[in-house]
């Protein structure tokens, strides 16, 4: 009997301790905006300057390190601040012989189980993901269906906000 009494304090103290972490992290975490923080724009160009310097096409960068880990010491501790300060997971970073494009993944708690949202830059303008006019209303529209991608035009050209969901 002492047992269960154990094991329902037990539980009861490891849901109000999830309970308080999750509100503490959503109170921290910044949230997600449709507008483009000019430091994203900075960080873009700095990677696009490297990679034309450099030689390298794909590159992904997190808070602390880079893959390919070679290209880690070229890139400038400031993109690195950045990517912290703006609560951004990664960025996958391409600059191919025919277009540039970066995806500037959010940092979001139990990203896991939600849709992916993400800033997006494409130098053509052009994107994967369906360009709608408010991806409010899209992902309403598509509420409990998987599988989608929309994109909404940023008030900078050729960017956007973007969500997926992958259905996973």
């Amino acid at each position: 009997m002492e047992t269960v009494r154990n094991k329902r304090k037990l539980a009861k103290i490891a849901i109000i301790v999830a309970i308080v972490t999750f509100s503490v992290y959503q109170f921290i975490t910044p949230p997600i905006t449709y507008k483009i923080d000019s430091r994203l724009i900075e960080v873009n160009d700095t990677l696009k300057e490297l990679s034309e310097e450099h030689g390298f096409e794909f590159l992904k960068v997190y808070s602390s390190y880079t893959y390919p880990e070679e290209y880690g010491d070229i890139i400038p501790s400031e993109v690195y601040d950045t990517v912290r300060k703006l609560d951004i997971y990664v960025i996958h970073f391409y600059n191919g012989p025919d277009r540039q494009s970066a995806a500037f993944r959010a940092d979001r708690f139990l990203f896991s189980l939600s849709p992916l949202w993400y800033y997006r830059y494409s130098d053509d303008g052009l994107t994967e993901e369906k360009i709608v006019p408010s991806i409010e209303e899209a992902v309403k529209q598509h509420r409990g269906a998987p599988f989608y991608g929309f994109c909404q035009k940023a008030e900078v050209p050729n960017w956007f906000f973007c969500t997926h969901d992958s259905g996973g």
